[in-house]
């Protein structure tokens, strides 16, 4: 009983090092870094999607994409900022007023599952994608 005690503090103390709060908006310490993703057909058919995106400490991200439709390959930039709560992921764009709202698991610390919740302004829960942590060492 004397381990379990002990035990129990530090599982929990780890679980709230695990967010951090800046400015009353908490960010999952674990989505901090470089992540890749891919995807076909599921925004659009005959779309294909890639990226990297870089989330930051401080609530910020840019992400590259790049995207080929009809042979054409497209490759555009977005900045913003994120931010997470109750298990949702929150990412607005600095270009829009919307704020895209995805659930989110942590599958294991090299992979992130995102589904859909409020896209573009509206509900959306048709969208699912992963990202995968990009190892640098």
């Amino acid at each position: 009983m004397r381990k379990i005690i002990p035990l129990t503090i530090i599982v929990s103390l780890f679980s709230l090092l695990s967010f951090v709060t800046i400015g009353e908006k908490e960010h999952d310490k674990r989505l901090v870094g470089i992540w890749k993703g891919f995807e076909v057909d599921k925004q659009y058919e005959g779309l294909e999607k890639h990226w990297i995106q870089q989330r930051f400490e401080n609530g910020t991200y840019v992400i590259m994409f790049t995207s080929k439709q009809d042979c054409e390959i497209t490759t555009f930039t977005e900045k913003g900022k994120w931010w997470t709560k109750d298990g949702e992921f929150f990412e607005q764009s600095t270009s829009s007023k919307n704020i895209d709202i995805y659930k989110y698991t942590i599958d294991n610390p090299m992979v992130v599952s995102f589904k859909s919740v409020v896209l573009l302004g509206k509900k959306d829960d048709t969208y699912i994608f992963s990202d995968y942590k990009m190892d640098l060492d």
